[in-house]
C-alpha cells in the first residue's frame, strides 16, 4: 500500500487523487490540494496561501530532508512555470493597452488619401471576418415581421454590428504591423442558411504623417 510521503497516509489504489513528486514521493489528495492549488493559482496571493499551508504540513510530520528537498523543487517548477504565465498575461494586458491608445488616432477611409496627410509607406493588405447569428427563429416569422418594418431594422442592426466587429478586428491586425491607417476599405456581406450572416471587411495597411 502507498502512503502520503507528507503525512504517511495511506494512498489508494484507484480513484484518490494524488500527486507524484518523483517515482518514489507521492502525495495523498489532502496534501495532493495544496499543491493543485497552486497550479490553479489565479495569482500570487494563492499560490503563496498553498505553498504556506504545504509547508506547514511538512513542519507538523517532521518530513525528512530529502522529501522535502525535492518537494521544494517541484514546488519551484510550479512557481517558474505560473511566473512565466503570468508574464505572458501582463504583456498581453499591456499590449492591449498599447493597441487601445493607438487605436484613438487610428484613420481609416473607403478611399486612398487624407485630408491633411500624406502617405508615407505602404505595408500590406489586412483583413478582419465575422460571423454572428441573425435571431430569427424561421424564414416565416421573418417574413411576417417584414410587414410592420421590424425584421429589416433588427437584421440592419445585424448587419451594422457585423461591420463594426470586423473594421475592428481589421484594424488590429494593422495595428501589429505598425500601420496608423488603413485606405480602400471594403465590406462584403454572406449571408449563410442557418440565420447567420457574415462580414468580411479588407483593405490596405499605410503609415501616414501629418502635413506641415
Amino acid at each position: 500500500m502507498l502512503k502520503c510521503c507528507i503525512c504517511g497516509r495511506k494512498i489508494g489504489v484507484f480513484g484518490e487523487d494524488r500527486y507524484k513528486i518523483t517515482e518514489e514521493y507521492i502525495t495523498c489528495y489532502q496534501c495532493t490540494s495544496f499543491i493543485r492549488g497552486m497550479k490553479e493559482a489565479k495569482n500570487v496571493d494563492q499560490i503563496i496561501k498553498n505553498e504556506n499551508g504545504l509547508k506547514e504540513k511538512m513542519r507538523e510530520y517532521r518530513v525528512p530532508l530529502e522529501v522535502q528537498n525535492a518537494i521544494e523543487n517541484e514546488l519551484q517548477k510550479i512557481k517558474d512555470l505560473k511566473q512565466e504565465i503570468y508574464n505572458k498575461e501582463k504583456i498581453q494586458v499591456l499590449r492591449y493597452e498599447e493597441i487601445k491608445e493607438k487605436r484613438k488616432n487610428f484613420l481609416v477611409n473607403t478611399g486612398y488619401n487624407f485630408e491633411g496627410y500624406k502617405i508615407t509607406k505602404y505595408l500590406d493588405l489586412v483583413h478582419g471576418e465575422i460571423v454572428l447569428g441573425t435571431g430569427f427563429y424561421s424564414e416565416l416569422s421573418a417574413s411576417i415581421s417584414d410587414i410592420f418594418g421590424i425584421s429589416s431594422k433588427a437584421f440592419e442592426g445585424k448587419i451594422s454590428q457585423a461591420k463594426r466587429l470586423a473594421q475592428e478586428q481589421m484594424i488590429v491586425n494593422a495595428l501589429a504591423i505598425t500601420a496608423n491607417a488603413i485606405i480602400g476599405i471594403d465590406f462584403d456581406i454572406t449571408t449563410f442558411s442557418n440565420n447567420m450572416i457574415g462580414v468580411s471587411v479588407n483593405g490596405t495597411a499605410v503609415v501616414v504623417e501629418e502635413i506641415g
